[in-house]
């Protein structure tokens, strides 16, 4: 029997799933590794499939081989999979490189199981559906239906996946540096903050109180910061100047000397357990 593969859909098919997965991946764990890493570990994945299918088909046929097919094709998962992650991530640890392929492979299964499903959702609903408005009979209404439903999905999806990415693109990794002590901790970069010393206009962090206290447990002297809320409210905070205060997202890094930093009221809480306010 003869088969015939078209390589170069495979390929670019291929490329662009394993891409797709690389980015979510990054996003998620919040990975390291540039785009042309990523670039190339979808090429990697991309040409390691289309060779384990090849060799798969060449091998035993569009029928498949039994258990022997089925323990080559998980090695050849396994294997391709670990090759684009190496060649996308740079990983400091076994432990990262594991976090990272169950969360490749998940994704994958994910991804498939979603595709499959698309498929029997067109041939039970759409199919039938656009049968009927090349014939003009009622199958129209529910084409038209689903068509407008899918598009209102899509824009929510996307709506949702860009304020996840503004919001992950505010956070830092922060560090407070004090007379000798240093404290880390998550941090968000507020561009509603707009706290200032009311004397010399200097901007103004807010830290959760047990952070502060922690790297600066005994201070000499003190700035009262007034504030309010949105319901009208307001008060003052208490603030001290440190010694140094940096801030790190992947390749940017903010450095602030002798910054002011204010205590929270109560103890700060916030998504994904940021500590810090960062002043914009």
């Amino acid at each position: 029997m003869e088969i015939t593969m078209y390589l170069d859909v495979v390929i670019l098919v291929n490329f662009c799933m394993d891409y797709f997965l690389l980015w979510l991946l990054k996003m998620i764990l919040k990975l390291k590794g540039s785009r042309v890493r990523r670039i190339l570990g979808g090429a990697a994945g991309a040409a390691g499939s289309a060779l384990a299918q090849w060799a798969l088909l060449y091998r035993y046929g569009p029928d498949g081989g039994g258990a022997a097919a089925c323990f080559l094709w998980l090695g050849a998962v396994t294997g391709v999979g670990s090759l684009m992650l190496l060649c996308a991530f740079p990983f400091s640890s076994f432990s990262e490189f594991w976090k990272a392929a169950a969360g490749l492979f998940f994704g994958a299964a994910l991804t498939e199981g979603i595709l499959e499903m698309g498929r029997q959702v067109w041939d039970s609903i759409f199919r039938p559906a656009a049968e009927g408005f090349e014939s003009g009979r009622p199958g129209t209404v529910p084409l038209l239906l689903l068509l407008a439903g899918s598009g209102l999905t899509a824009d929510a999806l996307w709506q949702a996946m860009c304020r996840s990415w503004k919001e992950r693109s505010c956070h830092y990794q922060v560090t407070l540096f004090h007379q000798g002590r240093q404290v880390r901790a998550e941090g968000f970069l507020d561009t509603g903050n707009r706290l200032q010393e009311p004397v010399s206009g200097r901007p103004v962090h807010v830290a959760d109180r047990a952070l502060l206290e922690a790297v600066c447990p005994t201070v000499d002297k003190i700035c009262l910061i007034p504030y309010r809320t949105i319901d009208g409210g307001g008060s003052s905070l208490k603030a001290v100047a440190l010694d140094r205060m940096e801030a790190v997202q992947g390749k940017r890094r903010l450095v602030y000397e002798h910054p002011l930093v204010a205590a929270s009221p109560g103890k700060l809480q916030m998504k994904n357990g940021c500590q810090v306010l960062l002043h914009e």
